[in-house]
């Protein structure tokens, strides 16, 4: 029994080690909800446990969606991709310190705040 546990203990060590490996930084774990941030009954933006933040946006007629956190926005911020139904979903790089966060959509060029705020 317990040679059971070491060895899944064993393979959940290495695959985890292999994709810190692959990327330099530990994989994104998804177990993301809304932020406590959020206005009322606002799904997104969504955090997980590791600090990420989802972004989700409904903007079907798009050709680009990028989102930049902070006021001024300079790190060239987090692209979107676009799904079927129109929406555009993304997640940042990397984590982000707890608390509130401004941030501002890119569409097509023009820049905008997030129309449900």
């Amino acid at each position: 029994m317990k040679f059971r546990q070491f060895f899944a203990l064993s393979v959940m060590l290495i695959t985890w080690g292999s994709c810190l490996a692959q990327t330099g930084k530990p994989a994104v774990i998804e177990d993301f909800k809304p932020s406590a941030k959020n206005q009322p009954y606002q799904e997104y933006p969504q955090v997980n446990s590791q600090g990420y933040a989802r972004f989700r946006i409904i903007a079907p007629e798009a050709k680009s969606v990028i989102v930049s956190l902070g006021l001024g926005g300079t790190r060239g911020g987090t692209p979107l991709s676009k799904a079927d139904d129109g929406s555009w979903m993304g997640t940042t790089a990397g984590p982000l310190e707890e608390g509130f966060h401004y941030y501002h959509l890119t569409i097509d060029g023009g820049v905008f705040n997030d129309p449900v705020l």
